[in-house]
């Protein structure tokens, strides 16, 4: 069995099968089945979106019907982008890719539905795929009905938080600064009327408790301390567990942008990603992969199976397409509500210079790869290879920008050498390139 893994799809035109590279296509059709992260939701007419939602990454649901020209069935809407148009709007969006023939990944009428593990039967034995969101997931998470409160639909959340390790000199430091401003007795208050217990003195919450505040903790070093939400952790070890017991492959997908120091663009995620992914192989995962980050991040080979840390994007067409830009998503950009899509966009890539900026700016934002893995549970085959692409996000041509092609030789280059650089010092494992393809190795 061929099983195609792709990153983000972030796109709003159509025919995608004329427009995007014909190498790549066949690739794509020529999989027995295909994954895709939908970076979008597509809200019906009817459907207003949330409030305070800022940059919002929805289109009209035609444009579900690319997916199913591209031979991708299994998509995942969990990610940061999931609630853009409240619960109404992942409703429209799960029933309309149904519709459509697709199975939504990640998301569901209730948490039980969304943390279900979706099976793919074939000739070659049976997958699994176990589709989480990490990046605001707090905010999107499903929940299951109990006490006669029905459930509400979401995502399959893995929540997290993050503690700012301090030295004792600091640590002292940020207290007397909020005793003087006058926030340390408004906490305190807070927290005695609503009943909240403080932690223990060698932490420290700096700011509001209404509003918003960080958790200090004194230690010797400092440094940015993430941990997944034990719960949730659990839940899905859980589910991974039972997966491996009813299928022959555990595929687990991360939506996550979470990176080392709290920086969506470091090129390594965030120590709880690294602890999660190993538990999940721990818990019976044939491999991990993420995606989210719009690049890539290192590969491991933990206890010889593949994690992924990001693979990067399928489609980032940002510029082109017919992608719904609400009022709100003008203003919260500074420009006034009936502003040209043209302008919101044209100013995120080339700033006033004509020099390319944002995600226009770096090449690893092109470069990215997808996973061909070969299956076959009678000959116990599990063989994959990296197909290096192309999203060439600073063609002449707008509207090429985004669309995937097959790398070059120089494109794949700059891939395999960025890859190692990640890879090789923290996970010890090294990419080669064969025939167009990477291959993954220990070193």
């Amino acid at each position: 069995m061929k099983f195609l893994v792709s990153g983000d799809a972030l796109f709003s035109s159509s025919n995608l099968d004329k427009t995007m590279d014909p190498e790549l296509l066949a690739l794509l059709q020529g999989a027995d089945e295909a994954f895709t992260n939908a970076e979008f939701v597509t809200p019906r007419l009817n459907t207003a979106p949330a409030a305070g939602r800022g940059y919002q990454t929805s289109v009209r649901p035609k444009a579900l019907d690319e997916f199913g020209k591209l031979n991708i069935r299994y998509v995942s809407f969990a990610n940061n982008h999931t609630g853009d148009y409240g619960t109404q709007g992942l409703v429209d969006t799960i029933e309309e890719a149904e519709a459509r023939g697709l199975t939504p990944l990640g998301v569901g009428m209730s948490l039980h539905e969304a943390r279900k593990p979706v099976f793919v039967d074939t000739a070659d034995g049976r997958i699994a795929i176990i589709t989480i969101d990490v990046t605001r997931s707090e905010v999107f998470a499903a929940s299951n009905p109990g006490n006669g409160v029905p459930a509400r639909p979401g995502v399959n959340p893995l929540r997290w938080s993050r503690t700012y390790v301090v030295n004792d000199q600091d640590f002292s430091t940020l207290k007397e600064i909020s005793e003087r401003i006058g926030i340390a007795s408004s906490m305190e208050e807070g927290k005695r009327i609503e009943t909240f217990k403080s932690k223990s003195e060698n932490y420290y919450e700096f700011g509001s408790f209404f509003e918003g505040y960080l958790t200090f903790e004194k230690g010797e070093q400092s440094r940015v301390k993430t941990a997944a939400h034990e719960q949730d952790q659990q839940e899905i070890y859980r589910s991974i567990q039972d997966a491996a017991e009813r299928s022959d492959y555990v595929f687990v997908s991360l939506h996550t942008h979470e990176g080392e120091n709290e920086n969506w663009y470091s090129d390594y995620p965030a120590e709880f990603i690294e602890t999660f992914a190993r538990g999940a192989v721990d818990a019976g995962a044939s491999c991990v992969f993420g995606h989210g980050a719009h690049f890539t991040r290192g590969v491991e080979l933990y206890k010889g199976q593949p994690i992924f840390y990001n693979i990067g994007s399928l489609f980032m067409e940002f510029e082109a397409g017919e992608s719904i830009v609400s009022p709100e998503m003008f203003t919260a950009y500074g420009y006034a509500e009936n502003e040209a899509p043209s302008t919101l966009h044209k100013n995120r890539t080339k700033d006033s210079e004509g020099n390319w900026q944002g995600f226009y700016s770096d090449r690893k934002f092109s470069e990215n790869f997808l996973v061909m893995f070969d299956l076959s549970v009678e000959d116990k085959r599990f063989s994959y290879e990296l197909i290096p692409i192309d999203l060439r996000l600073t063609h002449e041509t707008v509207t090429k920008r985004g669309l995937p092609v097959l790398a070059s030789d120089e494109a794949a280059a700059s891939l395999v050498e960025r890859l190692n650089g990640v890879s090789n010092e923290r996970y010890h494992t090294e990419i080669i390139y064969e025939g167009r393809r990477l291959i993954v190795r220990p070193c």
